[in-house]
Formats: structure tokens, C-alpha cells, sequence
């Protein structure tokens, strides 16, 4: 299913920059200049996708949403799953056109992912029914939450993404430790299995950190990438298919896996 959406979106993308160049074009300089603090691929407003690499990398949420949906029957785990593959979407709309609805739907996106991982800790916590209508509220809510807190980050400090984000995350970590202090297994896994899930936690931790420094640096003003803002000083090559934002996708994607 990734595989044929990939070729469906590559197909648009040869069809419309043949037909119409790149809709998205006028992008304005001073929105390129503050990209460029933390994220040194080149803006082609040639093209149909304003960016290539971090663009295409968005499928890796689509191929680690599909994943999850495949294979975790339970509904909490479901929502998780559609709500990555909404996140690629959002998080490819906004680096193929680099417009301000598209950054506001990345924002989404990305609440609402970790805001599913939350409501399902809080679920595992309880130790509701997956199925109650207490759990199902809860996911429905947290979808609602991310869309608010996403439109609303300008506006109300506690949902900026720079407050917003990091306090989820802190949360989702609280909740892997308490369950690991607890040798709580969640319901559906064969106590056979516990040993694969230290695996999947390693995997999610090594992962998780592995994209930060990827993340942050990346670009000419970032936490690890101090450069005054010279452009030509980034650590990645403008045109190249490894970009570190790109790389944050991947490996994203690949801790929400696991």
C-alpha cells in the first residue's frame, strides 16, 4: 500500500510539474530564510515539492502507520496507526509546499500522534477495556485536543510547540518507566514475548535519540548546529538525498514502531 502511494504521488508530481511547474513558488524569502535555520535542504521553487528529501521521507510515517494499523488489533493501537499515516500526510504537505496551513497541519499531526500514545498509556493505566466507551472517548478526545492545540499555538502558550511537545513526550517517557519498574506487560502480549519487548524498547530508544541529533543538526541555528546563520556552513549538503530533518522522519517513524 506505501509502495503504490509512492507511485501515485510521483506520478502527480512528474504530471504536474510538467504541466504547471510548481504551484507553490511563491514562497515567500523571508519564510525560506527561517526555514533555513533548521533545515539546510535547498527550496527548488522550480519544482512541483518545494523540498525533495524531506518531502519524501514522510512515507516512512505512512509505511510505520500501516504497520501498527496491520498488525495491532486493538483499537487504542489503531488510532495510533491512523494517526501516523495522518501525520504523513500533514507533514508532507507542509515540506512539499511550505505553506502555512501545511505547518499548522504538521503541527496536528504531530499532537496527535503523541497524544494517542498518551491516551493509551492512560488507557493501560486504568486498565480499561479497549473497547470501553471511556477508552474510546479518551483517543477521540486526544484527536480533538491535537487539532485545537494545533490552530490554537499562537495563540495559547501552553499549546506552543516548543511547551506543548516536549511535555507530551515527557509524559510518554514517564509512562515507559513506570511500566518497566511495574514489569507490566500490556494486554495481548504473551509473556514469551516480554523479551521482544525490551527489544522494541531498545529499538524505540536508540531510535528516538538518533533522530534528535539528526534533528538538531540540522540547519544554521540549531541546538547542534551553531553557524550564525551562514548558509553555506551546514553540516548536510543542500541537494543531497541525506538531510536531517529527513533523517528525523525516518527514525521517527522507526521509534513509534518499536
Amino acid at each position: 500500500i506505501c509502495g503504490g502511494c509512492i507511485l501515485v504521488v510521483a506520478c502527480i508530481a512528474l504530471l504536474g510539474s510538467v504541466a504547471s511547474g510548481s504551484p507553490w513558488a511563491d514562497v515567500a524569502s523571508t519564510d525560506v530564510k527561517a526555514y533555513r535555520s533548521e533545515q539546510c535542504e535547498a527550496i527548488d521553487k522550480t519544482a512541483f515539492f518545494l523540498q525533495i528529501a524531506n518531502f519524501w521521507s514522510n512515507f516512512a510515517y505512512l509505511a510505520a502507520g500501516l504497520m501498527i494499523l496491520f498488525f495491532n488489533r486493538s483499537m487504542p493501537g489503531r488510532f495510533i496507526g491512523g494517526s501516523l499515516c495522518f501525520l504523513a500526510l500533514c507533514s508532507a504537505w507542509f515540506h512539499g509546499t511550505l505553506t502555512g496551513l501545511g505547518q499548522t497541519l504538521d503541527i496536528v499531526g504531530v499532537y496527535a500522534v503523541l497524544l494517542a500514545i498518551v491516551a493509551y498509556g492512560f488507557i493501560e493505566l486504568m486498565n480499561w477495556e479497549y473497547d470501553d466507551w471511556q477508552a474510546w472517548a479518551l483517543m477521540i478526545g486526544a484527536v480533538v485536543v491535537a487539532f485545537i492545540g494545533g490552530f490554537l499555538r499562537s495563540e495559547v502558550i501552553v499549546f506552543n510547540s516548543d511547551v506543548f511537545t516536549p511535555a507530551l513526550v515527557v509524559v510518554i517517557i514517564g509512562w515507559m518507566v513506570w511500566s518497566a519498574l511495574a514489569r507490566n506487560t500490556p494486554r495481548g502480549v504473551e509473556p514469551a514475548a516480554e523479551g521482544n519487548m525490551w527489544w522494541g524498547f531498545g529499538i524505540t530508544v536508540s531510535a528516538g535519540l538518533l533522530a534528535l541529533v539528526f534533528k538538531y543538526t540540522d540547519g544554521t541555528d540549531n541546538l547542534l548546529a551553531k553557524h550564525d546563520g551562514h548558509y553555506y556552513e551546514c553540516l548536510y549538503s543542500h541537494t543531497s538525498v541525506i538531510q536531517g530533518h529527513a533523517l528525523w522522519h525516518i527514525f521517527t517513524a522507526v521509534m513509534f514502531v518499536g
